[in-house]
């Protein structure tokens, strides 16, 4: 097998795959330069309690636990560098998976490869690898659940099986216990698959393999606290998102609740007109209400992130919602499109961006502690010069504009859109999954560019599949025949990864005739290539193309 020789493994991607071979090797020198500039990584608020929890493994209340058992794999090392540079190969490994993907979908090398680009260059991508954060390895987790569905490219509609079903639903399951609002995705999955008429069996077994782990993971947390959950903190996550728009006197709540309430809050909003733009600007964001010091979670007869309190925020938000849905929805609609109009320039460490100054300003006693049992350091992240001061050029050209973005949102949907008559063809499973990723973090919480440069990958899945062409028939009769005959179908299609096998030349009527009495043989993919007798062997008899 080639894979197994270096030699000719290489000799095959640069003349198969020069231009993502290319893209990917210099891909690699902005990752190396931020594992130079940036010591030990980069750190939020949240990357201390993952660190934690790697050093101690231990159920959180407030996030699920996929990343920090991540963590722990690598925590006998006590290397925050090796973390970020698996992150950063992750990165590199998910650009070179949609390249692949749209490659055996026809497209040809320079638009796989165009589509590819915002995943390997980007510098805010680069800097998300470079944090102590589930988000890489959660993009990851969504792009090989659309892979799995579409590595079978057949003409008609989209058909794929319930192996397919099954694995992609057991990712998904990953995605939801690496970031809490990944569960919403197998939604996306389970509707693309209806419309696509796939088959019960196809929908059960994403389900139950999606749902059986699920249910272990919650049976463990049951165990450990007492109800079963993700988390205790889905109500609370909620409950942040409508102070932005909640009006007690419209909502009306009980007694119990009214702590609860915007103007009961610590930093309770300004008074401002409808669609008020320094409102919206300058308010306060959900995060700052949910970790304020004096937030009602904090003093109330059961302190802290627990199921009584989370039951409490759960019970407001949805009352908040079903009698504000309006404003719910106008807060959600804005905070979307903050993904598209905000994250351009604004250079600071929210949005993804390398700057001197930290996230965390300075370290309390506990978040040390963490780090030093993790990482063996004790420093917070801080830049090293002359490696910084190339980083931050390179992230001022480099990067993938917000309107971009939304067009490449759009170039999906336009495809999906054509191809109506087949549930919205390829196109539509990454392009679902894209949406909702953007919309589920601003909808259960609040926007933040992190939650949703994730799914960046999967756009542009959709965006290319929108330019594919379907399979003609002849053409997948063809690869059935060569499968038949003991070839992979891999090798039978263009642009895979594996190896291509050149079509032969045009039958004429009389070698059409001679098929009825002497098998053909399948031609070596290149003339004289070494061992290329191990790819020949019979196939069936097959009618010229008319």
């Amino acid at each position: 097998m080639i894979w197994f020789r270096p030699g000719r493994l290489a000799v095959a991607l640069w003349r198969d795959h020069r231009l993502i071979t290319v893209a990917a090797a210099l891909s690699l020198a902005p990752r190396l330069l931020a594992m130079l500039a940036v010591r030990p990584a980069l750190f939020t608020p949240d990357s201390f309690a993952y660190m934690a929890e790697g050093a101690h493994p231990n159920l959180s209340r407030w996030h699920p636990s996929g990343y920090p058992l991540f963590l722990w794999l690598l925590s006998p090392l006590h290397s925050l560098l090796l973390v970020t540079a698996l992150q950063h190969l992750i990165g590199v490994a998910i650009a070179v998976g949609v390249y692949a993907l749209l490659r055996r979908w026809g497209l040809p090398a320079w638009g796989a490869t165009l589509a590819a680009c915002p995943t390997l260059i980007d510098s805010r991508q680069v800097a998300l690898e470079s944090s102590i954060l589930p988000d890489t390895g959660y993009a990851l987790l969504l792009t090989a659940a659309v892979a799995v569905v579409l590595i079978r490219r057949t003409p008609g509609p989209v058909r794929p099986v319930p192996v397919q079903c099954a694995v992609a639903g057991a990712l998904l399951f990953g995605a939801a216990i690496l970031r809490g609002n990944g569960a919403p995705e197998l939604l996306a999955l389970l509707a693309v698959l209806a419309v696509w008429r796939a088959g019960l069996r196809a929908l059960a077994a994403a389900t139950i393999a999606f749902t059986l782990p699920l249910l272990a993971y919650m049976g463990l947390f049951a165990a450990k606290y007492g109800n079963y959950a993700l988390t205790n903190s889905d109500g609370m996550f909620l409950w942040s998102r409508t102070m932005s728009f909640a009006d007690c006197s419209v909502i009306r709540p009980p007694v119990g609740l009214r702590m609860l309430c915007p103007d009961r809050q610590p930093e309770p909003p300004r008074p401002a007109g409808p669609w008020s733009v320094p409102a919206m600007l300058g308010s306060p964001t959900p995060a700052a209400y949910l970790w304020a010091r004096g937030a009602w979670w904090r003093k109330d007869a059961h302190p802290g992130f627990n199921a009584a309190n989370n039951a409490l925020a759960l019970r407001f938000a949805l009352d908040a919602i079903r009698a504000q849905p309006a404003g719910y929805a106008r807060t959600v609609a804005s905070g979307v499109m903050l993904t598209f109009l905000a994250t351009d320039r604004t250079l600071n460490v929210r949005q993804l961006h390398f700057t001197p100054a930290p996230d965390v300003a300075w370290l309390d006693r506990s978040q040390r502690r963490h780090l030093a049992a993790y990482g063996h350091v004790g420093s917070d992240t801080h830049p090293v010069e002359p490696y910084a001061y190339f980083l931050y050029l390179y992230q001022e050209p480099v990067y993938f504009p917000g309107i971009v973005f939304g067009l490449v949102l759009a170039t999906g949907l336009a495809g999906a859109a054509r191809q109506w008559r087949r549930g919205g063809g390829p196109p539509a499973l990454p392009w679902a999954v894209a949406t909702l990723g953007i919309v589920v973090p601003v909808a259960v919480h609040e926007y933040h560019y992190r939650y949703a440069i994730t799914v960046i990958p999967v756009a542009c899945v959709a965006a290319g599949l929108a330019f594919a062409r379907p399979v003609p028939h002849a053409a997948a009769s063809s690869t059935a025949a060569v499968t038949t005959a003991g070839v992979p179908a891999a090798d039978a299609m263009p642009g895979s990864l594996a190896g291509a096998v050149t079509p032969s030349a045009a039958v004429t009527p009389s070698a059409a005739a001679g098929k009825a009495t002497a098998p053909a043989a399948v031609p070596s993919p290149r003339s004289g290539e070494p061992d290329s007798g191990e790819r020949a062997g019979p196939v069936p008899a097959q009618e010229p193309e008319p």
